[in-house]
């Protein structure tokens, strides 16, 4: 960890009274007592002298969160302040200034720019205006609640937020260091020193959504009852919100009682005056409630709305009581219990006081802010220091298949490491997964065989320079020339590494050389490699590194029932018979039809036949498997189910997994090996990858390409097979995949070549 005291600037628009306003003073003061630089630009307010008496510093920008043109103003001023007083983090923390911030942070040279925090301190409206909020490099959530929502609205890669709840100031905010003249003066201030009734408290902007009318309308409920209630809050913020509810106070005959007492800014000698605090949104829940905590803090009972953050700090019956939003009859009742009730009131105060010393400490916020700080701050050192890499890798598309993939697998691996992933393709179905894990994609029709196809040169060359790429990777032919000649057109100081994988028996010839022009050139299995040195004039810079599944996603543990059955449903599977599962995508070379024909050569009826692949991707052969199957009545025997989301589940469904490939053997056989990992047998032809990762009678059979007489041979041995000899050869293939096969050891092996390429 650093030793760096960091300069942190936080930007909102003001510093008066809310929730947000008083996490940035309380981080401001926190970072400016322990060493840290602490700069806080707002349109000024109320708190500023809190800042700046702990040693901070506030800079009065007037107009920063007013929506109009002057705000503008700001992105040129706030880049030159943040380069000249050299700012290592800038925390954004309210929507307008955040997008005055993230612009004149996107105005810096990438190098020089500090760290982008953002906070999502509310539940706002879900549009491209609020999506500012999501655009920190790092995202904070207030809440789970907030977490959620975030994740429901917004692409944000989960791993990017970070959930830090607010807290409240144990010195301020402590029932021994509220002295009794401070009781005194606001009992005076507010006429309750001749008073002796119970005290209902509800503090909060005075707004629809706080819920002071639905309170009101509570109270006029228990009329009969002996209390005063306070509405504390600004008056003269929302004038016409204040009229409105003196209305309803007049109207309900309720003056006598329930009082707008206006802003106050002793909050705990106010806390200490009630008997219960009451938290009432409504129309919108609380983002995390800190009014909620702060009462607690004082050791008061409360009772709060049952949605938001609401529901992760008040625990009902045991530090208050939640209720339904804009129910005034159950927010009557849960008073009505405080005030009948006033032993239980106390105890669930104590029990409070507890709860938020355990969770919600203000100091406890400020320490989880400063380490995501710190942490971010190593994170861009280490890309100054060239030990992050990025790396650009380029195919035809992110739909299904082994080179997807392993495109993906290679993009979550280098983000987990540190390191920067970003891929070009022309999207599809695994685009979501991608971005998730925190890859950058850009869609782009890079495998577009047609002249089209090289408009996309330029653009490739100046993302290359603009990313500072350290790795280009070139997974497939037409993208690896268009990645290749853009890559020749820089400056050779300029250029990245270039690598190559070859993913497959490519046809021989000119427009296949492409993927052994790499720097460093990757084969996936020893057929590959040897393929690659019989055909092309590359030896010395040849890397044997085999494809590998992830053993998490493909383990059996982490398959659940409820997965099969939906399946099963889906595929309307029966019970009773052995499954076969040939997976992969309907094109010829992957032998649907040796399949089968293999079938009617099958003497034992005891199974059903399941083909997994897309059935849209290649209408024509889908259409061509249908009517074989139908002319030859297989029609009981074997269904084409399309394209499955859930291949863990798929092959849990199974008994036996084949793979037919035929005309043109299997570079390495990706669903091979994820079926072995499964803990499934698999029956496999006997050329390419498929010699390398089935063992014949030990995790499976091999059986001679395109011969639907020796596939059925092997069928039926399977069939055969009860189920403890079927389970020996998949926990065989278990082991094996373990030993050899898995994805983290084909990334460790991949980062480890690209080291070596970037090694002087």
């Amino acid at each position: 960890m650093v030793a760096k005291k960091l300069v942190v600037v936080q930007l909102l628009p003001d510093l008066d009274e809310g929730g947000v306003e008083g996490e940035t003073v309380d981080l401001a003061v926190y970072l400016a007592k322990n060493g840290f630089k602490s700069i806080v630009i707002s349109g000024g307010g109320r708190l500023v002298p809190l800042v700046e008496k702990s040693g901070g510093i506030h800079m009065r920008w007037p107009y920063i969160g007013e929506k109009s043109i002057r705000c503008l103003q700001y992105i040129l001023k706030l880049k030159h302040f943040l380069l000249e007083e050299n700012v290592d983090i800038l925390h954004l923390r309210s929507r307008l200034p955040a997008w005055i911030g993230y612009m004149a942070w996107k105005l810096i040279p990438e190098e020089k720019r500090p760290t982008l925090i953002t906070t999502f301190h509310g539940f706002y409206s879900v549009n491209s205006y609020s999506s500012i909020m999501t655009r920190g490099e790092r995202v904070v959530a207030v809440s789970e609640t907030i977490k959620s929502h975030i994740l429901k609205n917004y692409s944000v890669d989960e791993k990017k937020i970070h959930l830090i709840h607010g807290g409240f100031d144990e010195d301020e905010f402590s029932p021994e260091n509220v002295t009794e003249d401070r009781i005194r003066t606001l009992q005076k201030k507010w006429n309750l020193s001749s008073q002796n009734s119970p005290v209902i408290v509800l503090p909060g902007r005075l707004t629809l959504w706080k819920g002071q009318d639905v309170f009101i309308e509570s109270l006029a409920l228990l009329k009969g009852q002996d209390f005063t209630a306070l509405c504390i809050g600004d008056t003269e913020e929302n004038p016409s919100f204040s009229k409105k509810l003196q209305d309803q106070i007049d109207l309900n005959g309720l003056e006598e009682k329930v009082k707008l007492v206006g802003h106050c800014a002793d909050m705990p000698a106010a806390f200490m005056l009630a008997d219960v605090v009451v938290s009432a949104s409504s129309t919108q829940p609380e983002a995390f409630g800190k009014v909620a905590i702060e009462a607690m803090a004082m050791k008061k009972p409360v009772i709060a709305t049952a949605h938001g953050g609401s529901l992760e700090t008040v625990v009902s019956g045991e530090t208050g009581w939640l209720v339904p939003p804009l129910d005034p009859e159950k927010l009557a009742n849960a008073i009505e219990e405080a005030l009948v009730y006033p032993d239980k009131a106390v105890e669930l105060g104590r029990q409070g006081f507890k709860r938020v010393h355990q969770h919600f400490t203000a100091l406890s916020m400020c320490k989880t802010t400063v380490q995501l700080y710190l942490e971010s701050y190593d994170c861009k050192t280490l890309h100054s220091d060239r030990t992050q890499m990025t790396v650009l890798q380029l195919l035809p598309e992110l739909e299904s298949g082994g080179v997807e993939r392993g495109t993906l697998e290679m993009g979550h691996y280098l983000v987990e490491k540190g390191h920067r992933s970003i891929v070009v393709s022309n999207g599809g179905r695994l685009v979501e997964q991608l971005l998730e894990e925190g890859s950058k994609h850009i869609f782009r029709n890079i495998g577009s065989k047609s002249p089209s196809a090289l408009l996309h040169i330029l653009p490739i060359r100046r993302l290359l320079k603009k990313e500072k790429v350290d790795i280009l990777h070139l997974r497939s032919r037409m993208p690896a020339w268009v990645g290749y000649i853009a890559w020749k057109s820089l400056p050779k100081k300029h250029r990245p590494v270039l690598v190559t994988t070859f993913h497959g028996f490519y046809s021989i010839n000119a427009y296949s050389a492409i993927m052994a022009k790499g720097e460093g050139v990757i084969a996936i299995s020893k057929s590959i490699k040897k393929h690659i040195f019989e055909n092309y004039d590359t030896t010395d810079n040849v890397r044997l590194i085999f494809r590998g599944v992830d053993s998490d996603y493909f383990n059996p543990d982490n398959v659940d029932s409820s997965r099969l059955e939906k399946l099963k449903e889906s595929w309307h599977l029966g019970e009773g018979k052995k499954i076969l599962m040939l997976p992969g995508r309907l094109t010829r070379l992957k032998g649907q039809e040796v399949f089968l024909k293999s079938l009617l050569h099958v003497n034992n009826s005891d199974y059903i036949a399941v083909l997994v692949g897309d059935t849209l991707d290649n209408p024509g052969y889908t259409a061509e498997l249908n009517e074989f199957i139908e002319k030859n009545g297989l029609k009981e025997k074997a269904v084409l189910v399309g394209y499955c989301g859930d291949m863990p589940a798929a092959f849990m469904l199974a008994d036996i997994v084949l793979s037919t490939s035929s005309s043109e053997p299997e570079a390495f056989g990706r669903t091979t090996v994820e079926a072995m990992a499964m803990g499934k047998p698999v029956i496999a032809t006997a050329h390419g990858g498929s010699l390398e990762t089935v063992i014949h009678n030990e995790n499976g059979w091999l059986v001679e390409p395109s011969n639907e007489k020796s596939l059925a041979r092997a069928i039926e041995k399977a069939l055969r097979m009860n189920e403890n000899e079927l389970e020996e050869l998949g926990n065989n293939g278990k082991v094996r995949v373990k030993k050899k096969f898995t994805a983290q050891a084909m990334c460790d092996q991949t980062v480890a070549y690209y080291e070596d390429l970037l090694a002087p």
